[in-house]
Formats: C-alpha cells, sequence, structure tokens
C-alpha cells in the first residue's frame, strides 16, 4: 500500500522534509537556545555588579586598558573635576522613542588620568535630528560620581561603523575611548562611566539612563516554537501520506467495485435467452 512513497516524486518531498525543512528549524532552535543561555549569562554578571558595592574606578579600569565583559556594570566611584573642553554629543540615541544623544564628558582624576563620563540623556532641539542642542553645563568644581562601568563602544561590540568624519562639530557615533584619546590628547581610562549618582547634582535638562533591563527576551519561546515547528513538519509529513494511501485505497476500491459490476453485467448478458426468431407473414 506503500510502496508509492519509493517513487521520485514521494522521494523528493522526503529530501525537502528530512534534508532541509527539518535540519533547519532545529538548527535555528539550537540558535535560538544559544542565545537565551547567552541572555541569561550576560543577566547573571549585571545583578552582580549591580548587586555588589561601589568600588574606586582606580581598581578596575587603567588608561589604555580594555574594560572586560565579567567588568561591564561593575558600580565604580570617581572623584574630579569636569573638562567641558573635551565634551561629546554621542547621536542616535533614543528613549522612548525621542531622538536624541549621550552627553559624553572626561572627569579629570586627581592622579591627571581622566574618565570618560556618561552623563545623560539630553533630547534634540529641532526638527533637524542631528544638529546639536546646547549642552547644559556639569557641576563646577570636585564632583563625586557613582557609576555604571562600561566596555569602550567599538564596531565589534555594537555593530556600528565608527564614524569620524563628516559629523558636526562635537558629535561622535560611538563612545571609543581610544579614539578619543587620539582625538582630545587625554590620558583617558580604557572604559567608560555611565552616572548613576552625583554629588552635586548634575543638571535637571540632562535625564540620568535608566538601569539595564533584565528581561530573558524572547529567546526561550523561540527555541521552542522553531522545535514545534519540526514536529508539525514531521506531522505533516505522515498525515499527507497517510491520506494518499488512503485515497489510493478507495480509487483501488472503487475500480474493484466497478470491475465487478461490469463482470456481473457481462454474464447476465450471455446467461439471458436468445429471443425467437420472427414468422414470415403469410
Amino acid at each position: 500500500m506503500y510502496r508509492f512513497v519509493f517513487s521520485w516524486r514521494w522521494i523528493r518531498l522526503h529530501v525537502l522534509v528530512w534534508l532541509i525543512l527539518i535540519p533547519a528549524f532545529i538548527g535555528l532552535g539550537m540558535w535560538q537556545r544559544g542565545r537565551y543561555h547567552e541572555r541569561k549569562a550576560e543577566n547573571a554578571v549585571i545583578r552582580t555588579a549591580m548587586d555588589a558595592a561601589p568600588v574606586p574606578i582606580e581598581g578596575v579600569d587603567a588608561v589604555g586598558a580594555a574594560v572586560p565583559k565579567t567588568d561591564r556594570w561593575k558600580q565604580v566611584t570617581l572623584s574630579g573635576t569636569y573638562d567641558t573642553a573635551h565634551q561629546f554629543l554621542a547621536r542616535n540615541h533614543q528613549v522612548n522613542g525621542n531622538p536624541g544623544f549621550w552627553v559624553i564628558t572626561p572627569l579629570t582624576l586627581t592622579d591627571g588620568t581622566s574618565v570618560l563620563v556618561n552623563r545623560g540623556w539630553i533630547p534634540t532641539e529641532s526638527a533637524d535630528q542631528q544638529q546639536s542642542p546646547a549642552i547644559p553645563a556639569p557641576p563646577a568644581g570636585t564632583v563625586a560620581v557613582t557609576a555604571r562601568l562600561q566596555m569602550a563602544e567599538t564596531k565589534g561590540n555594537t555593530g556600528i561603523r565608527d564614524v569620524t568624519s563628516g559629523l558636526p562639530a562635537g558629535q561622535i557615533s560611538l563612545v571609543n575611548t581610544e579614539s578619543l584619546a587620539a582625538k582630545t590628547g587625554l590620558r583617558l581610562r580604557g572604559g567608560y562611566a555611565e552616572v548613576i549618582t552625583s554629588k552635586p547634582a548634575d543638571s535637571p535638562q540632562i535625564r540620568l539612563l535608566d538601569k539595564p533591563s533584565l528581561d530573558e527576551g524572547p529567546y526561550l519561546s523561540y527555541w521552542f516554537q522553531w522545535w514545534l515547528f519540526s514536529l508539525i513538519a514531521i506531522g505533516g509529513w505522515i498525515t499527507i501520506i497517510r491520506r494518499e494511501a488512503q485515497h489510493r485505497v478507495r480509487e483501488a476500491a472503487e475500480a474493484a467495485e466497478a470491475a465487478e459490476d461490469n463482470n456481473e453485467a457481462e454474464d447476465a448478458d450471455a446467461e439471458a435467452p436468445a429471443s425467437p426468431a420472427t414468422a414470415p407473414a403469410p
């Protein structure tokens, strides 16, 4: 009854289901599974960093050194004076769908080194979203800041190209300490600091950045959805074959019934008596 599944037409269906669709669905599910576990690991790092007490930045972020992933989001303390002569606006940052900029101002520490400080977000002020708004002045004198340590932004960890030419004066595309150290001549520590609190307080025009989200994203549901698609593909393959087999059985039964009816009709014709000959008229 199932010999038809070995025909060339049906072999193409088997190849499509078993060698293309199912491996693709399983592979996509495995990729989503990997993203889910990556997100869980990232959230664990963030949660540990945010639960720990702040530490002086001098002990975790050296001049010219890269901040390791395990130290990202670590809470740090730093004290110094803001260097407004070398501040920048990091472009293309939105808050609740509103376009704006990060305000990046170096903070000069007592040892002469500097840290790029993300003071927060300000909105655009005109219809031209790329036009630089006025930057609110930072607190004067010595400032004590508690912040979240961040890795320097690069194309590798953001997917954004570090554009250094063609931008309005004072704007940057990435908070990249290496390029900004070359541009400013400052002895910058390797990461940058995202302000949590400031004493004295910064301008109310600047919105502090929100805490990082610990949402695990849609990866878990996507993982199971792709594997469910694999089961659906298998179920569909079985259903198609069974329906074809049932169709063929019905056709065979109908053909046999039709043949039997024909045979019975032929037998009836053969057994019927011959009609008597008509006598000639006198």
